[in-house]
């Protein structure tokens, strides 16, 4: 794309006015892309599934004035659907799962904050590609492992408890049981979403694929009558969405270990894919901006903390919806704000018609994203950069499958180290860049020793930084050991965006290197016929330590903050606990009592309609008519009571079920009773007070059950 480099878009409101035509369009049809993505990443991340359009409209209204990048879309992504499906499991699933996982990701995103005002957004380039690659790609089987099957119609719950291994030798079955007319909107969205990319019509492309699978499923759930022809897990459910946003994070968890090793992958994960698309989109950028990782780092961070306090899933800077952005003219930050306000309007118009949608669409969509993150073609180029790179690749694919993302990008990297000593770098030249820099009139010459790999990447990104722009810069590797790929990327990338300044870059050295593939950016290692240089012999003028791009200052107030953070947080926990620790037999009484009296209106019930007599029909009514108004008083003083977030949801969903049960079934029954009409109250009592009083029945006993749990956890700390 050609573009004059004298006209540079503008931001802010001045930004708004030049670009409007341009960012509005380009806001829309993202929107377009971005509403299906957001619903199917969410119902995989087992969170309810508007809240990934809650994440989008975050990433987009609010993110979006306080980001470091221009042309990046923040919203939900495939790349952490893993770790939010498994922290939420881990927790228990359901209600409760969700709430504490949202306190997880509300942690991470205050230190995600912290990180990005350190200017830590830089942290990134400690991740070899190759590991990073192999996350994305092992994160794409997974989530090929799930949505094979609810793209075949199979119920999600029949699922449950099974590894990525499980659901992948489940296929077959899956197959054989396939729900047939779910199964065939699924394969057609499917057989669209791989052709789309093919079609070369210019007005076609300009219309995202996921958009027009919708417009194929909806009509296509409408015709065959979804609705009332399948079971509820077939389309989309949203309820009642607005009056489920609300303090939803809950942090009961924070003292358990699962709940710091969800916060450190929300973390890690999140902020290196997240800065890993900005620097991916300002490649594509046809003006060449450059984005401030930092200020991104930080404005996501926010976006989650909010984001995580309301329901939503964690955002980052999604490459799919960013590329798409640049592809349709974005222009500046508000293209990002258009598309959040677009999503902002569909939940507040189109709610009844988002429920048509059948989720073996969504399924199929995003099925297409895991084929992206791992397509066959990754697996060859990776290949044709380095065979190391590609055991590195594997290696990474198949920890994180057995275990998890941690582990995994952990294997990664050690395999990694383990390459870099085998092919010579030094114990101490593995986090410490050395180099001897010196300036002269004409420019700059920076001699590099020993290893120059992604480790210590950073401490020679400090000594890059000092060149100014138009000056002639000479690199010289003659006296270095290796050279990795990571760092081969930097350097393609430094040699475009100096010689855009108008610089010149000369290297020299390289002659005496033996690359390990014939990839122009292949690692390389110094030549066996050519001696190690003899250090002693460097007139060497080196930086300070630094330790991925931190010298010793920084490191300290970096340890210090992230070694603080954790005690303040569980300080604040404790605070809070003492604030709210009341005797915990009252609440656990409360519940089990309304059990009791519940249990005995339906006992009551019984016994009149099997002995009718007046004087039976007299005491029994009445018995169930105090029993409803001792209930009712005991019910407003539980909920006096302090809640956490799943007690409140389940309380919530007891008292509309309840409520049912006493003005549709027991009030009914109770009148013709009243009446002498035994045969009314027998029907009633059949056809709404049985099916009513089931729902009742198991709301007021999961209550108990957490009030029991909840009475169990006090009492264990009281006695230690």
């Amino acid at each position: 794309m050609s573009v004059s480099q004298s006209f540079i878009p503008k931001d802010g409101i001045a930004g708004l006015k030049e670009n409007f035509r341009s960012d509005f369009i380009a806001g829309f049809l993202v929107f377009l892309l971005a509403l299906p993505l957001s619903l199917g990443i969410a119902k995989a991340s087992e969170f309810p599934p508007a809240m990934g359009v809650l994440t989008a409209m975050i990433g987009g209204i609010f993110v979006s004035f306080f980001a470091g990048s221009r042309l990046t879309i923040k919203g939900p992504a495939a790349g952490l659907i893993t770790i939010c499906a498994g922290c939420v499991t881990e927790f228990g699933g359901g209600i409760e799962g969700w709430h504490l996982a949202l306190g997880a990701i509300v942690v991470a995103s205050w230190i995600q904050i912290v990180l990005g005002f350190l200017k830590a957004g830089s942290l990134s380039d400690f991740i070899p590609h190759s590991a990073v690659h192999g996350m994305l790609a092992a994160i794409g089987i997974i989530i090929f492992s799930k949505q094979i099957h609810i793209l075949l119609g199979i119920d999600p719950a029949t699922l449950k408890g099974l590894d990525p291994v499980g659901l992948l030798g489940r296929i077959p079955d899956s197959v054989m049981q396939a729900n047939q007319p779910v199964a065939l909107i699924g394969m057609v969205s499917l057989i669209i979403l791989f052709s789309m990319p093919k079609i070369r019509s210019d007005l076609l492309k300009k219309i995202p694929a996921p958009m027009l699978v919708l417009l194929l499923a909806i009509p296509a759930s409408l015709i065959m009558d979804f609705k009332t022809t399948q079971p509820g897990h077939i389309l989309v459910h949203i309820g009642d969405f607005w009056s489920s946003i609300g303090y939803n994070a809950d942090f009961s968890a924070i003292n358990s270990f699962a709940f710091w090793k969800y916060v450190f992958m929300f973390l890690v994960v999140g902020s290196l894919e997240s800065i890993l698309t900005v620097k991916a989109i300002d490649g594509l950028d046809p003006w060449k901006r450059q984005s401030d990782f930092n200020k991104d780092l930080t404005a996501v961070g926010a976006g989650n903390a909010i984001s995580g306090l309301l329901g939503g899933l964690p955002m980052i800077a999604e490459v799919a919806r960013s590329t798409a952005n640049t592809r349709f003219g974005g222009r500046t930050a508000w293209a990002n704000f258009f598309h959040g306000f677009f999503l902002l309007l569909a939940m507040l118009l189109i709610i009844p018609v988002i429920e048509m949608i059948p989720n073996a669409a969504l399924a199929a969509m995003l099925i297409f994203v895991g084929y992206v993150l791992a397509s066959p073609s990754l697996f060859y180029k990776t290949y044709k950069i380095g065979s190391e790179q590609l055991v590195i690749f594997l290696v990474t694919i198949a920890a994180t499958i057995a275990t998890d993302l941690l582990i995994g990008v952990a294997s990664g990297i050690l395999v990694k180290f383990f390459f870099h000593f085998v092919n010579g770098a030094s114990l101490r030249g593995i986090f410490k860049a050395r180099y001897a820099l010196k300036e002269n009139n004409d420019g700059y010459k920076l001699s590099i020793q020993d290893a120059a790999i992604f480790s210590n990447l950073m401490g020679f990104k400090k000594a890059f930084n000092q060149f100014k722009s138009g000056k002639k810069v000479e690199l010289d590797f003659s006296r270095a050991r290796l050279v990795d790929h990571s760092f081969m990327e930097f350097l393609k990338h430094f040699e475009d965006e100096y010689a855009h300044s108008g610089g010149t870059v000369i290297i020299n050295g390289f002659d005496k290197f033996q690359p390990f593939s014939n990839h122009p950016l292949a690692g390389r290692k110094i030549s066996k016929e050519y001696k190690p240089f003899i250090e002693d012999s460097v007139p060497a003028v080196r930086g300070p330590l630094i330790v991925n791009g931190f010298g010793r200052a920084q490191l300290m107030v970096l340890f210090g903050m992230l070694c603080t953070l954790p005690l303040m947080i569980v300080g604040m926990s404790k605070a809070d606990q003492e604030i709210v620790q009341q005797d915990s037999t009252i609440p656990l009484e409360q519940v089990a009592h309304i059990e009791v009296l519940l249990l005995e209106n339906r006992l009551a019930l019984a016994a009149t309609l099997v002995t009718p007599t007046p004087e039976i029909i007299s005491h029994n009514v009445s018995q169930v008519e105090e029993n409803i108004m001792e209930i009712e008083k005991t019910w407003n003083a539980y909920l006096a009571n302090h809640l956490t977030p799943a007690e409140r949801n389940l309380a919530e969903k007891f008292a509309y079920n309840r409520n049912r049960l006493v003005n549709e079934g027991l009030k009914p029954a109770i009148a013709a009773l009243r009446m002498e009409d035994v045969k009314e109250a027998n029907s009633i009592v059949v056809k709404k007070v049985r099916p009513l009083y089931q729902p009742v029945g198991e709301d007021i006993h999961a209550l108990v059950k957490l009030q029991q749990a909840d009475f169990m956890k006090h009492h264990q700390k009281s006695k230690s």
